[in-house]
């Protein structure tokens, strides 16, 4: 079965929007976005439209590649003390220069609704998305191997507590390409989040793995360009369990996002009342 993140992501949308509705909150989500990255700017738009169609006010913030790091720092330390805004995320990757463990660590615990911080209030909208879409599977996690391939450690903070809460044995891996192919092979879940488009081929995989891809990368072909991840789609002859790109992982994490600005609203005003 594919596992489709579309219908459980409207599901939470639409619950997100009742209960805004039903608290009479104002939410408000401010994005960081540095550079022109074409999956960023992508993802960037899709939070603006579905946080607008649900009540939470969307504030975006770009600057070019070349920003001093000290802008943007403080601009979040800004936001930081804004009342109108509940949940801050910087869009990642960001330029080389500046450093984003950094940046994600000036965003306040109760602000941080990406949840990558080491003191975040929040699970990660794309961890929260990774599980649900293990749970879809239905395939049993008790006692079996899972590997992450990230490109960065922020990506995987946290992540490796959730997937062993749920009785896997999980592994993590930045190495090169020859030193994570064999662990990879022998996964019963696999988590991919390494920005190199169809980068997982159908041999590097074990049969009937349940497979996430995080990855969002523009191909270009010719003159065709069209967005991917990093899992060729031909990974579908060796197990029936991958996520799409797109209509996997992306929908159910914008979701979250949203429902974790709501919840930050919501806090706010519980302790306002106090």
């Amino acid at each position: 079965m594919a596992l489709d993140g579309k219908k459980i992501a409207e599901e939470i949308r639409s619950r997100t929007k009742f209960l805004i509705k039903k608290y009479h909150l104002k939410p408000g989500l401010a994005v960081i976005l540095i550079g022109k990255n074409p999956g960023s700017l992508i993802y960037t738009k899709l939070k603006q439209k579905s946080a607008k169609a649900i009540g939470i006010k969307f504030e975006k913030f770009i600057f070019p590649s070349n920003v001093k790091q000290k802008k943007v720092i403080d601009l979040i330390k800004k936001l930081n003390k804004d009342k109108k805004i509940h949940g801050i995320i910087v869009q990642l990757p960001v330029p080389l220069k500046i450093d984003p463990d950094l940046l994600v660590k000036t965003i306040s615990p109760l602000k941080d609704v990406d949840g990558f911080g080491l003191k975040t209030k929040f699970i990660s909208p794309v961890h929260q998305g990774i599980v649900k879409l293990i749970k879809q599977s239905r395939v049993k996690t008790r006692n079996k191997k899972a590997v992450i391939l990230g490109n960065s450690p922020i990506f995987t903070r946290h992540l490796k507590e959730i997937l062993e809460s749920r009785g896997l044995k999980t592994f993590i891996f930045y190495a090169k390409k020859q030193k994570f192919i064999r662990p990879v092979r022998t996964a019963d879940f696999l988590i991919v989040a390494l920005g190199l488009a169809y980068f997982i081929k159908p041999k590097m995989v074990k049969k009937n793995a349940v497979i996430i891809d995080v990855g969002y990368n523009l191909s270009i072909s010719g003159k065709e360009k069209k967005f991917c991840g990093d899992v060729d789609p031909s990974v579908n002859k060796k197990t029936p369990y991958l996520s799409p790109v797109p209509g996997g992982i992306g929908p159910l994490t914008v979701a979250f996002l949203l429902r974790n600005t709501y919840l930050a609203a919501r806090t706010n005003l519980y302790n306002r009342k106090k």
